[in-house]
């Protein structure tokens, strides 16, 4: 599906009307939701940064990020902002899995951990030193993608655990109407060294909401719909490099849904 920026396509400037005096104040509101429920999460991990990093306080904070996020989720839907469509999600075997997904938009994360309770991710660095996401996010136990060995070790670990490790391999949003962009590998190396399935998820949407160089203090097209559908389990061939199987799983994206 082809997604293309309207603030920038557009060649006269959007017109007011009534549709758009409703989205403009739901929209705003919306942001300022999200920030504040995000800044009650980092609030909450720093108060209670005396707990020690075990398991249990990851998995309490996961669970309390999902509920946000799952809450949210139904505020979007109920104001028509995005509607959210989970075709097989979860009809895959119990245990540790590596969830690759492709990235069109930044709401991509919260459309998964919004239903997937017991779930890690691999965020940017700069996460960390965010006001709204940073202090939750290492609470939950979520990895920083400079970690390194470090990086494969922890997810390794919580994966033995039986957690769902959710990547983008492309590492940043698709830009709109272009292309995938490379797949990184070093998912695959995660899965192979905890032994663990990767399932494909496939994310699609029809409007132009948080996609990379779309600015989001303007108005996107809404309501936007999100398919969030799930592909195959991929269990990985030792005999296979993976580069080898990165540029396999790359192809399936790259293919008509």
């Amino acid at each position: 599906m082809t997604i293309e920026c309207e603030a920038q396509t557009s060649a006269p400037a959007r017109r007011m009307s009534l549709r758009n005096v409703y989205y403009y104040p739901v929209y705003y509101g919306t942001l300022l939701l999200f920030a504040a429920g995000g800044f009650e999460l980092c609030v909450l991990s720093l108060l209670c940064g005396w707990l020690p990093a075990t398991a249990r306080t990851e998995r309490f904070f996961q669970k309390l990020i999902h509920r946000h996020l799952a809450v949210f989720h139904w505020w979007c839907d109920l104001t028509r902002l995005v509607h959210v469509r989970y075709q097989g999600f979860g009809d895959w075997p119990a245990g540790g899995l590596v969830l690759a997904a492709n990235h069109p938009a930044l709401i991509d994360i919260t459309c998964l951990l919004a239903r997937l309770p017991g779930a890690v991710c691999i965020f940017k660095p700069a996460i960390r030193r965010n006001p709204v996401l940073g202090a939750a996010a290492r609470r939950a136990g979520y990895l920083g993608s400079d970690g390194g060995h470090e990086v494969v070790r922890r997810a390794a670990v919580s994966l033995a655990s039986g957690q769902t490790l959710i990547v983008f391999p492309e590492g940043t949003r698709t830009p709109p109407g272009q292309p995938l962009l490379p797949f990184k590998p070093g998912f695959v190396l995660i899965a192979r060294h905890a032994r663990a399935p990767i399932q494909l998820v496939r994310i699609t949407t029809d409007s132009d909401l948080l996609t990379k160089g779309c600015t989001w203090w303007r108005l996107p097209r809404f309501p936007a719909h999100v398919a969030v559908t799930a592909g195959p389990l991929i269990f990985t061939d030792p005999s296979s490099s993976p580069a080898a199987i990165a540029a396999g799983i790359e192809a399936w994206f790259r293919a008509p849904a």
